[in-house]
């Protein structure tokens, strides 16, 4: 158990680096992390397949600002791992991710605020001319940023895995029902989270054709994305047409008419 808790540990470390260090890469969502740890687990398969789930629940997670409504990594790398340690369901992965990247939020405003003491020493190192303890202090910062969550992966996978089995063995059936619908339930909600943010109307036709689609035609996934890539690249090929075309009218010394003057004109 401690390889396998190394090995997660090791995958927490990298998602959280990469967040930081790399520039955002995306290996810290859900389908990566799963993957990840599906992988170093030797389950690549089931690590694949819950992180395309969680993927679902956390699609419409972002972060704006300070704000931060869930760690999509520590809750992904985490809830894979238990579940596919104590050969779970996709359900429970879910019901599990949740609360886990809801608690590691707490411990990254605790590490935001060590931060921000270290501000001003910062600037008194730049100050003083001291440019090498300066870089120095920020390499160290970014490094600690991921080997906390490393710490806590390792010894949450050593130490509570078997406190996670012997409470999901002790729930009732009745109560594991209940959090198997949740987790059937969590992927629509992921949607609904992002479409709020999404929503327009002039799109509003495409995600009833892709209901349609689905609910109706059966259509699996993959067509379905199928279908909406070639509508996206349908789109965005008639509107570099129109602008070429505009371009040409305003280099040939046509003045742009807008649909208001048309409609007058008319």
């Amino acid at each position: 158990m401690i390889v396998k808790a190394f090995l997660v540990a090791l995958v927490m470390f990298i998602a959280k680096f990469a967040d930081h260090g790399w520039g955002q890469p995306l290996i810290e969502r859900p389908i990566c992390c799963g993957a990840l740890v599906g992988l170093v687990l030797g389950d690549l398969r089931e690590g694949v397949m819950i992180g395309a789930s969680l993927e679902l629940v956390f699609l419409g997670t972002i972060t704006i600002g300070g704000s931060l409504p869930a760690d999509l990594a520590v809750g992904s790398v985490l809830a894979t791992a238990f579940s596919i340690l104590l050969g779970q369901e996709q359900e429970v992965a879910i019901a599990l991710a949740v609360p886990i990247s809801l608690l590691a939020t707490y411990v990254y405003q605790v590490f935001k605020l060590f931060c921000t003491t270290m501000v001003q020493r910062y600037d008194r190192l730049l100050d003083q001319g001291n440019d090498k303890a300066a870089l120095n202090q920020n390499i160290v910062l970014t490094l600690m940023y991921p080997a906390i969550f490393m710490v806590i992966a390792f010894f949450a996978i050593l130490v509570g895995t078997n406190a996670i089995e012997s409470v999901v063995n002790a729930i009732p059936e009745w109560v594991m029902t209940g959090l198997k619908t949740a987790g059937n339930v969590l992927p629509a909600l992921g949607f609904a989270i992002l479409l709020k943010t999404l929503w327009k109307t002039n799109i509003a036709p495409f995600f009833f054709i892709g209901f349609v689609c689905a609910a109706y035609l059966g259509l699996g996934t993959i067509p379905v994305a199928i279908i909406g890539a070639g509508i996206a690249v349908y789109i965005c090929l008639t509107d570099y047409s129109h602008i070429k075309e505009m371009n040409a009218l305003k280099s040939s010394g046509v003045a742009e008419i807008t649909d208001k003057e048309d409609f007058f004109n008319d």
